[in-house]
């Protein structure tokens, strides 16, 4: 899994330079066959009901192939994304351990500096657009979504581990001041508006403690510092774009997507609802299938709103909000089950954000999703000889 992780990491940004490798594309699926015979031991067990949601939403994914356009392309290149969910997620339920937890978290870090390194090269050297400075991710298609998801994820980690003092103020300041310039870099505004939403979560959890308190105002001071850094560079690089900075509503409409031109961030489902299933109850309920329709979509939830229609977003999220109360009753105690809750409010954020749940960041996303169960993970390791 951690070879998985590092081939989604840095695929983008060799593929850029040498295309060839494409031929390599596949590799992490391979692994996920592997990863599927590995873990046969644990299946004697039954489905868990942590399983049976995304088992659910991935079986229904599979069902609307009967009523979608029956495009092999994009219902291969789709559904791949929805299994590899499924598979990640298992695996990384059943066997992660903190030791192997920590050699992902450091592969971030690994990466998070060469993001830095390489975006900033591609938008101050080569002057590329700032949607193609995509750093690690490469400059070969619009993988902002990716680059914002990744400094998200990366940063909300941060928070956390620092304020429970797992991390010092350097590796905080690391992590979190790379991501503020590289989505400088990449004119990344939502990653601003994110990360304040995610602080505030990591707040109520975190604020009844004084001297977590004084820690917390700490990372303010510190978090405004980076954030006014990070501004003044968007100031540099994309100056006539900051005008939605001051005006949300703007921000979250401004796109014309669709087509008809008005599928934006807020108003896909309104969009969807009326020029596409035109206002048809049954065919909003079930969507128009796994298929091309979703490619004219931009967002996550556009995508499986059009597929899959009320009923495969309910069991998406239905699964989502079982995970959110899941972790809650942890939070308080545990970094990693915070974590996954701030993870999770992020997710269906994004989702109208980004396209950014089932692309490539499925690997990362769904991987971290299972640390909830880290110390059940680490006993019993430790019960079956798997630790010494």
């Amino acid at each position: 899994m951690i070879f998985q992780l590092a081939w989604i990491l840095f695929y983008g940004l060799v593929y850029s330079y040498y295309p060839s490798i494409a031929v390599f594309t596949y590799i992490p699926d391979i692994l996920n066959i592997i990863l599927i015979i590995c873990s046969f031991e644990r299946t004697k067990y039954g489905i868990k009901i942590r399983y049976l949601g995304i088992a659910l939403f991935v079986g229904y994914a599979f069902l609307s192939i009967l009523w979608g356009d029956m495009n092999m392309y994009f219902i291969v290149a789709s559904f791949r994304r929805y299994v590899t969910a499924m598979i990640i997620y298992f695996v990384s339920t059943e066997y992660i351990t903190e030791k192997y937890l920590n050699k992902g978290i450091n592969l971030f870090l690994f990466a998070l500096g060469i993001d830095v390194f390489a975006t900033g090269y591609q938008n101050l050297v080569l002057k590329l657009h700032p949607d193609f400075c995509n750093g690690i991710f490469g400059t070969y298609g619009y993988n902002n979504a990716m680059q914002g998801m990744f400094c998200s994820i990366i940063s909300a980690i941060a928070m956390v581990y620092y304020i429970d003092k797992k991390w010092s103020k350097f590796k905080m300041i690391y992590a979190l001041g790379t991501s503020c310039v590289i989505c400088a870099f990449s004119e990344i505004k939502a990653f601003y508006i994110l990360i304040i939403t995610l602080f505030v979560i990591v707040f109520l959890f975190r604020c009844n403690n004084s001297k977590l308190r004084k820690k917390i105002s700490s990372f303010i001071i510190i978090g405004v510092l980076l954030l006014y850094i990070a501004y003044k560079i968007l100031e540099m690089v994309f100056p006539e774009n900051l005008a939605t900075f001051f005006d949300l509503s703007h921000y979250m409409l401004y796109e014309k997507y669709g087509a008809h031109g008005g599928a934006g961030r807020l108003n896909s489902i309104q969009y969807i609802y009326n020029d596409v299933f035109k206002k048809n109850i049954f065919e909003t309920l079930i969507g128009q299938g796994l298929g091309s329709v979703e490619n004219e979509f931009v967002y996550t939830i556009g995508k499986l709103f059009v597929s899959f229609g009320v009923i495969g977003v309910m069991l998406l999220l239905g699964w989502v909000l079982y995970l959110f109360f899941k972790c809650m009753k942890k939070a308080k105690e545990s970094s990693e089950n915070l974590i996954e809750v701030v993870i999770l409010v992020m997710i269906v954020i994004s989702s109208f954000l980004w396209n950014s749940l089932f692309t490539q960041m499925t690997y990362i996303i769904f991987w971290l999703l299972g640390i909830n169960n880290i110390n059940l993970s680490v006993m019993q390791a430790k019960g079956n000889g798997e630790l010494k």
